[in-house]
């Protein structure tokens, strides 16, 4: 490692090679909000004072893509990320059109995961072909359906997933300068939803704690935090932490939800 490496190692007070992802973002949360670590034994009971604060925290590591992402290409700490979420005047008409006129046919449960990629062209048409396109998925009743294609010049690509157990049957579009994967995309958020919605009755007490936050170690990081974002604000997965926060492997404190 040449020293131009080593300064940009995070400062951590263990051993590198004793690092679990989960400590490191332990460790990267602490940092990011001076704070004061009481325990980082197990990370399910952390500890920490922020601002006088005292602080419990949980910490979950989300599951990792099929394969692995490809590193580097999508951290959001690199210079020019491939992936970014566009949220544009079009796109919002065009992902607010679909959900209406699509959202009637979801049911049993069932999931579109749809990526466009920007910049949308010809929008109405295209709304009227997706429409057609996805309702005939819909009525074949395939499931976990897998489609790449390009329709009036447009990059589209989605999936069919069964989430009945999860989040409410819907039509969730992302627009994308990049290409993330669908499928990839629906793992994600499951790994999201599950590490959320987790039963507070499996918890340990925060006994003296203010607050509770969780913290999500993400070895693989899909896009921005903006498609984080709207992942979790489609799922709406129920809990009661005050704030939530992502750390991507070898990179910086995102806040998925809750005030900084």
């Amino acid at each position: 490692m040449t020293s131009d490496e080593r300064l940009r190692q995070p400062k951590m007070r263990v051993e590198a090679k004793s690092v679990t992802l989960a400590q490191w973002a332990v460790h990267a949360v602490a940092k990011r909000y001076s704070a004061t670590l009481q325990s980082t034994a197990r990370p399910s009971g952390v500890h920490l004072t922020a601002g006088g604060r005292p602080i419990a925290l949980d910490v979950a590591v989300l599951a990792p893509l099929a394969g692995g992402a490809k590193r580097g290409a999508t951290q959001p700490t690199t210079s020019g990320a491939r992936v970014r979420l566009r949220e544009d005047r079009v796109v919002q008409r065009v992902m607010c059109d679909l959900e209406h006129a699509l959202n009637p046919q979801l049911k049993h449960g069932r999931t579109i995961i749809l990526t466009l990629g920007a910049p949308i062209k010809v929008a109405s048409k295209l709304v009227a072909a997706l429409t057609d396109t996805l309702a005939a998925c819909l009525e074949s009743g395939a499931e976990e359906v897998d489609v790449k294609r390009i329709i009036l010049g447009n990059r589209v690509r989605f999936r069919i997933v069964n989430a009945r157990f999860r989040w409410a049957a819907q039509l969730i579009g992302f627009v994308f300068t990049g290409d993330p994967s669908p499928i990839n995309l629906a793992n994600t958020m499951s790994s999201l939803y599950d590490a959320i919605a987790k039963p507070t009755s499996v918890r340990k007490p925060a006994k003296g704690a203010s607050e509770r936050w969780l913290v999500l170690a993400a070895r693989d990081w899909i896009a921005d935090i903006k498609t984080f974002r709207r992942a979790y604000s489609k799922m709406a997965p129920p809990h009661d932490y005050k704030r939530i926060l992502i750390v991507p492997e070898g990179g910086q404190v995102e806040i998925l939800t809750g005030d900084d």
